[in-house]
């Protein structure tokens, strides 16, 4: 299929992009990556009559820390943050989830900001950062201001970015406490697949490896957008890592999902995929065992 006319911007700052906007307000789209949104415009999902790059804007792919925290920019994409060595060594989760995105074309192209701003409620890095407290850095008309990504997804598609805004960068605070994490995606079809159900667990023990001191536990294609399942998250914080403590945050985990259905699966089965992965991902953890493969 072709793609339709239409007018290509390519600003050289955030400033240019904000006026460009500004001047073509409902009329145009920001494009990074293009993974999701050439394919919209091929099969005549979205025809805006501008799209405005944002490739040449300096800056905007760089992975870097700040203090303690990692600064990813928008455009940084998701083959570059699972094989940057400050994120493989600091933020393994995040680095980890980035390598599960699709394939490896795709990971080539695809960008973390056009990831988010997607709002893909099956997105393999979002559990990850949700489990990290990640902040969305937004650029718009009146400045920058940070919106935490529990707070960015509002419903199915549909992100917090106010009008004229734009997706500049993501700010992933350090850890403060040595903790265990991992991402599994669960692909009955093929692994490139988009997940039927994705966990991302980050788990931190006590001093004598019997209690846990706190969890994160967040999830993909589990509802209309990613969540932290925090009910689950309830069940095992403070508690011994027992068998029995583990199930009941799998079943917790579980009641929190509002999973659609479609042709990968019913809702009822993936709130029985989310049942089995919790309990696995924190078992293995916990024992310090590999995971079985998804």
């Amino acid at each position: 299929m072709r793609l339709p006319p239409f007018e290509l911007s390519e600003p050289a700052t955030i400033r240019e992009a904000l006026d460009v906007v500004a001047r073509h307000e409902g009329e145009c789209r920001l494009i990074a990556g293009g993974t999701a949104l050439v394919p919209m415009l091929r099969l005549g999902l979205a025809r805006p009559e501008r799209l405005v790059s944002l490739h040449r804007i300096p800056g905007l792919a760089e992975i870097r820390t700040d203090g303690n925290d990692l600064v990813i920019g928008a455009m940084a994409t998701h083959a570059a943050i699972h094989r940057h060595p400050l994120v493989v060594e600091r933020w393994p989760l995040l680095a980890e989830a980035a390598g599960r995105v699709a394939s490896p074309s795709i990971r080539a192209s695809g960008t973390l900001g056009g990831n988010l701003c997607y709002a893909e409620s099956a997105s393999d890095v979002a559990p990850a950062l949700l489990c990290l407290d990640a902040e969305i850095i937004a650029t718009g008309p009146r400045g920058e201001r940070g919106i935490a990504l529990a707070e960015f997804f509002r419903g199915f598609y549909e992100t917090a970015l106010g009008p004229g805004e734009i997706l500049t960068s993501v700010r992933v605070p350090g850890a403060r406490q040595a903790a265990k994490s991992a991402y599994v995606k669960f692909c009955p079809r093929s692994a490139e697949d988009r997940a039927l159900i994705g966990v991302a667990v980050r788990l931190v023990v006590s001093n004598d490896g019997r209690r846990c001191a706190d969890v994160r536990i967040a999830l993909a294609a589990a509802a209309p957008t990613p969540i932290r399942a925090h009910q689950a998250e309830a069940e095992l914080r403070g508690q011994s890592v027992t068998d029995a403590a583990i199930a009941a945050a799998a079943e917790a985990a579980a009641t929190e999902g509002d999973p659609l259905s479609d042709l990968m699966g019913s809702a009822d089965y993936r709130r029985h995929m989310i049942r089995v992965w919790v309990r696995r991902v924190v078992t293995s953890l916990r024992d310090g065992t590999p995971l079985p493969n998804a």
